[in-house]
């Protein structure tokens, strides 16, 4: 139920892609700041690793999506010497680049882009994402079809291309979610708490109504759990506490309205859970680096 409920509000964007070509022998470092990354295999076999000296493998139709602000270096070869030269860069039709590490051989060619996929613009669907989710399509038609049709359409778009790379996107994601949920151990904490129909209850309420004067206690009398349980289970599934998760599902909101709005300050903090429009804005400078106002003044220019 959790998981429908999350998809029937998700909110896709899509973001050129581009073709990287790392060949024998090289490493590229891909990163995307911001965000979360996706990363799909179309030929040859590498190896992906993070900072911390996790190690993924690639190899054809794997899709590789990485947490927001995740360095990756992406390695083609057996040597562990990483050699990093500078991309050869060429433009391609429909915004795409085209880049190329190293002289050797062919080797390895990945389509990466960024992942805009959101709770109704709010919190974004990989941002809890502790690693990188690493996943075979290769014997799945239902994510390879409707991804091959969005490369196409991102490399040569017609009308209406902007809506159907999204109704694509969307579909190839719905598909490895779905194929994820059948894990033993999810690790997108969303579909983790599938394990833990209470925990849904009381995340589904927390994104329902963030204006509501949740404590901790409420929110585990919401979810059926006694106070310790429930925080714990929260924050085993999600690394964080579920008052901090509140706090984030709030200032995101906020940040929306200030964006798409016009609504008063005042208005906007009572919408998301703040009495006063001083305490509002004190956290709002604490989560985005500027105060509302001036959040809003830079969000249009």
């Amino acid at each position: 139920m959790l998981l429908d409920r999350l998809l029937e509000g998700l909110d896709v964007k899509v973001a050129p892609f581009a073709i990287c070509e790392i060949r024998h022998g090289a490493s590229a470092i891909v990163e995307d700041k911001g965000g979360a990354s996706l990363h799909y295999v179309l030929e040859g076999a590498g190896i992906a690793r993070t900072l911390t000296g996790a190690e993924y493998r690639l190899t054809p139709h794997t899709v590789l999506i990485a947490p927001p602000d995740t360095c990756l270096v992406i390695s083609c070869g057996e040597g562990r010497t990483m050699q990093l030269p500078a991309p050869v860069c060429r433009s391609l039709p429909g915004g795409w680049d085209w880049l190329s590490h190293g002289e050797g051989p062919p080797g390895l060619m990945l389509a990466c882009g960024a992942v805009r996929a959101t709770h109704h613009h709010t919190t974004g669907l990989f941002d809890y994402l502790r690693a990188p989710l690493l996943e075979s399509v290769s014997d799945d038609s239902s994510f390879r079809e409707p991804f091959q049709r969005l490369l196409k359409e991102l490399a040569d778009p017609g009308p209406g291309a902007h809506t159907l790379t999204e109704l694509l996107l969307k579909q190839c994601l719905i598909s490895l979610l779905r194929r994820h949920c059948q894990a033993d151990k999810p690790q997108v904490p969303w579909l983790a708490a599938l394990e833990h129909p209470q925990l849904g209850r009381a995340i589904g309420a927390m994104l329902d109504q963030p204006d509501r004067p949740f404590t901790l206690q409420s929110l585990a009398d919401i979810a059926g759990m006694s106070r310790a349980t429930f925080a714990e289970q929260f924050r085993l599934a999600f690394d964080r506490t579920a008052m901090e998760f509140l706090y984030d599902i709030r200032m995101r909101k906020a940040a929306k309205l200030l964006k798409s709005t016009d609504f008063p300050i005042k208005k906007i903090s009572a919408n998301v859970g703040f009495a006063s429009r001083s305490h509002f804005s004190r956290a709002f400078k604490e989560f985005a680096g500027v105060d509302p106002t001036t959040f809003r003044i830079q969000s249009a220019d």
